[in-house]
């Protein structure tokens, strides 16, 4: 909350522009986050036995998600105000709103899909993995995919307002 208000005093009034630099910053980050776990680390999930990817999976997953579904949001509520502050119907303003279905989808298949899971694969600690661990991580590798790809839609829609 601190780090907002300190970027958009940095902007010298200027809160349209210290928004879209917010919105295309965090749109940015989810974006490249995801598709960074997509290809690193799904990489390593192919490659590793059921029970070191649960070791794996605790030691970075609950930040990581944290952190993606936080900024997630932030690109969501900017892209928001944005358009709350310059209505119209120009791509300024419609690319962000557009991009919005991107990150809400991020957060709909982490929130109800991609965390069940993860919570699920971080038990395999416990009690070992289960005999369809392999297509529990093929499920995982799919939906991860697809938030990822609703956080690259939403960058990308983000930054081509900002650039335009």
């Amino acid at each position: 909350g601190g780090g907002l208000f300190l970027i958009l005093y940095a902007y010298d009034g200027s809160t349209v522009e210290a928004f879209r630099f917010l919105n295309v910053f965090a749109g940015g980050i989810v974006a490249g986050g995801l598709f960074i776990i997509l290809f690193a680390y799904t990489h390593a999930l192919r490659s590793l036995p059921p029970a070191s990817v649960a070791g794996l999976h605790a030691l970075f997953h609950p930040r990581a998600h944290v952190s993606m579904m936080r900024l997630s949001i932030v690109g969501v509520v900017t892209a928001v105000i944005l358009a709350v502050r310059d209505p119209g119907w120009d791509a300024e303003t419609l690319l962000p709103l557009v991009g919005t279905l991107g990150g809400v989808a991020t957060a709909i298949l982490s929130r109800f899909w991609v965390v069940p899971m993860s919570d699920a694969i971080i038990a395999w600690k416990e009690g070992g993995p289960p005999g369809d661990a392999p297509r529990v991580l093929r499920s995982w590798t799919l939906l991860h995919a697809g938030r990822a790809a609703g956080g690259l839609f939403a960058f990308v829609c983000y930054l081509l307002a900002a650039l335009l």
